[in-house]
């Protein structure tokens, strides 16, 4: 009956462990997704700072995918137009528009740190099962060697 017993929460072990590794899989992309969110959000920061000094009717290259570019004169004039949702596209002030990206910056830092915190506490999980498992295994051995019995 223990055998079973042991059996049993070998089993239950191995699937907990198995669903925090997917957990954490799933854990990682996400820190991946927001990690390239901040990237692109600090790029446009970069790029609404540097056009605020730039006079109009400056000439600017303007990529259009595929490492290519097109010429175009700048228009700036110190207004951004920023997606707010829902296909809706709101005009801001190149300072308004620079808090409203650092702000989401800011956010998904915190989310990527909170996330960072899931995956450690999943492994500290993981860590604390494994001596469990290798102990019940250990003994699942010892019981198969003859003589043992």
């Amino acid at each position: 009956m223990k055998n079973t017993d042991e059996r049993a929460r070998l089993q239950q072990i191995i699937a907990e462990v198995g669903s925090c590794q997917e957990m954490i899989g799933v854990i990682r992309e996400q820190i991946m997704a927001m990690s390239s969110a901040i990237t692109e959000y600090s790029a446009t920061i970069s790029s609404i700072k540097e056009l605020k000094g730039t006079k109009v009717g400056t000439e600017i290259l303007v990529p259009i995918g595929s490492d290519s570019f097109v010429q175009a004169k700048l228009n700036f004039g110190g207004k951004v137009k920023m997606g707010v949702g829902a296909d809706v596209v709101a005009e801001r002030t190149a300072e308004d528009a620079i808090s409203v990206l650092e702000a989401r910056v800011a956010e998904l830092g915190k989310a990527v740190e909170q996330a960072r915190g899931e995956i450690e506490k999943l492994d500290e999980r993981v860590e604390t099962l494994r001596p469990e498992a290798d102990e019940i295994v250990s003994k699942m051995k010892k019981e198969q060697e003859p003589g043992t019995h």
